[in-house]
Formats: C-alpha cells, structure tokens, sequence
C-alpha cells in the first residue's frame, strides 16, 4: 500500500471507543461518507494529486490509515493531537505519517507548511467563541495561498450532551468570511442503523435519504489573508 505497510498489518485505531454492533456499522459508513468527501474535495480544489494536508485533533490515526489506503504518500500528511495515548495508537495505524503531540492553538508548523487542513467534529467541542477562532486563525496560518481549510462537524446537538455546541451558521460566520462552499453530510446514525439490523439496503436507503446531522465546511486561503498587518 502507498505511503507504509499493508493496511493488514497496521495498528487498529481505538476499536475500544468505536460503537459497537449496528450502531458502530452506522457509524463506519458515515465515517467513510466523511472521508471520502474530503478526500474528493482536498484533491479536486488543489493543483496535484496528492496535496499535502494536516488534520488537527487526529486521534488514533483511523483517517490518515484510509487516506493512505487510496494512495495518499505518508510524507505529504501530518498532524496533532493532544491525548499521548491517542498519538502513540496513530504512530502504529499511519506509519511515517507525521503526528505529534500538540494542541491546535500553536501548531508546530511553518506558516504555508499545507494545503489542506482539516479538523473532524473538533470545533463543536469548544465552547468559547473566541478560542474557535483562534483555533480556526492557526489552522489557516499553516495554509498555503490558495490552500483550503476544511471543518466537518455537526449542526444538531445532541440535547443531553452540553459539553458541545452545535457549528450552525452564525458560528460559522464567526470564524471567517462566510465558507466558500457547505456539503450537508452525515444522515442521522439511528437511521443508518435501524436499517443495518432490518436489511443493508434499507440502510443504503438511509444513507442517500435521512436528514443529514453534520457537515463540510470549506474555506479557501486567499493571498494576504494570514500576512501580519503593517
């Protein structure tokens, strides 16, 4: 497999936190919609095959493991994360991925390092408007010119859950100029997951069909954005 070893003998990324039974089959297929999309977008909107690209808040590494399955060269990927466990795991899942123990607010990158960055359900997790959008100033800083800054998270929040905020429009807004483009993704996982335990077509069905819970939202770099101010 491009960019490390065969995807048989990588490290499985913390199966003991993934769902489990149907639920945890839902959430694989909207997983794979999730990547699959951002992969599509990565390399339609960026010059050359395989951009170079940093996720914030990596994990256990479960992302960089499909994109190298596809083809993406471990050298033109990177990130951080902030749990050593979780970076240790991703060491294992991405080989000769660079991963490293960092938060998002002081990247150990240079300025234009990237054209892609991402960050997966990262934001909704902050609850003070103004770290959002220092976090979201970071992640553009290592951003090339013309580089694309991409935020998948959700618009719905779980009532019960008040750890999180739901990323709806005005707090979009807040980071930056309005997103260049917004793809509803995500249907809602109980759907998808009923429709395992029924049929796997009823949970096709499901994936083309229930309301969309998350997003993808993208943001190109211009020239000057990030330059510092006279």
């Amino acid at each position: 497999a491009p960019g490390g070893r065969p995807p048989q003998h990588r490290a499985q990324p913390d199966a003991a936190r993934r769902p489990s039974g149907r639920l945890g089959e839902g959430a694989a297929r909207l997983a794979g919609g999730r990547r699959a999309e951002m992969a599509r977008a990565s390399r339609r909107d960026v010059p050359g095959p395989w951009p170079r690209l940093h996720d914030g808040g990596c994990g256990p590494g479960a992302d960089f493991a499909h994109w190298m399955d596809i083809g993406w060269p471990a050298d033109h990927l990177a990130g951080v994360d902030l749990a050593p466990e979780r970076v240790d795991i991703a060491h294992r899942t991405a080989p000769g991925v660079d991963i490293r123990l960092a938060d998002g607010f002081s990247l150990p990158f240079a300025a234009d390092s990237f054209e892609v960055a991402t960050a997966s359900t990262v934001f909704s997790s902050i609850l003070d408007q103004g770290l959002r959008h220092d976090l979201y100033t970071e992640m553009a800083r290592v951003v090339r010119p013309g580089g694309l800054i991409l935020l998948y998270d959700f618009r719905v929040r779980k009532p019960t859950n008040r750890r999180v905020v739901a990323m709806d429009r005005p707090r979009l807004k807040a980071l930056a100029p309005e997103p260049d483009r917004i793809v509803s993704l995500s249907p809602l996982i109980y759907a998808v997951a009923l429709g395992e335990r029924l049929h796997p077509r009823l949970a096709d069905l499901a994936m083309r069909h229930a309301p969309r819970t998350h997003f993808l939202a993208c943001w190109r770099r211009a020239p000057g954005e990030m330059d510092p101010e006279p």
